[in-house]
């Protein structure tokens, strides 16, 4: 039987905020999975859709930005995650920083490297895009995913109300050019 492996892609930010919200704040309001930078034209949201069968060694494919997925496929979508254009708390007026957030992998998905797929195309769309600081409010139990990606811990871990422990982990990337990234 041939397999279909697993496969990242870009996608609108509707298709992502059910996985979001189910994972990340499920006794929260939808409007607590939608964030202000969502739709700002340099934001980027990555899905991996589980093909049938499952295949535990997923591709990685070269990011691209194709149709969003349908309603229809919104099942299928096992691990997601977002970067926006966004300052990190310790340098406010940085001009190329930009946000991980809303990185989640359904439970019953984990640990087959789909996080890793989504968190790579997030660092490839800054790459695309003029690199820059990449930075996350990590979960505590997440650290390890975005240490494997190069990313290092910044200060000490706090605590968000109602969300729990985290850590700021931050990594630079260069432009697919070599270049630094001009101001967003």
């Amino acid at each position: 039987m041939n397999e279909c492996p697993a496969a990242v892609e870009f996608v609108d930010a509707q298709v992502v905020r059910p996985l979001r919200r189910a994972v990340l704040r499920p006794d929260q309001s939808a409007e607590h999975a939608e964030y202000p930078a969502d739709d700002h034209p340099l934001s980027a949201h990555a899905a991996v859709r589980h093909p049938e069968p499952r295949d535990p060694e997923p591709r990685r494919p070269e990011p691209r930005r194709p149709e969003p997925l349908g309603r229809a496929h919104d099942a299928d979508v096992v691990a997601v995650g977002s970067v926006l254009p966004e300052a990190p708390p310790w340098e406010p007026g940085r001009g190329d920083g930009w946000r991980v957030r809303g990185m989640a992998t359904r439970p019953d998905s984990r640990r087959h490297g789909f996080g890793s797929l989504v968190l790579e195309a997030l660092v490839h769309h800054v790459a695309a895009h003029g690199g820059g600081l990449v930075w996350c409010n990590a979960r505590v139990p997440a650290q390890c995913l975005y240490a494997r990606a190069g990313f290092v811990i910044r200060g000490e871990v706090f605590d968000i109300p109602g969300i729990g422990p985290h850590v700021h982990m931050w990594r630079t990337v260069a432009g697919d050019d070599g270049s630094s990234a001009p101001p967003l």
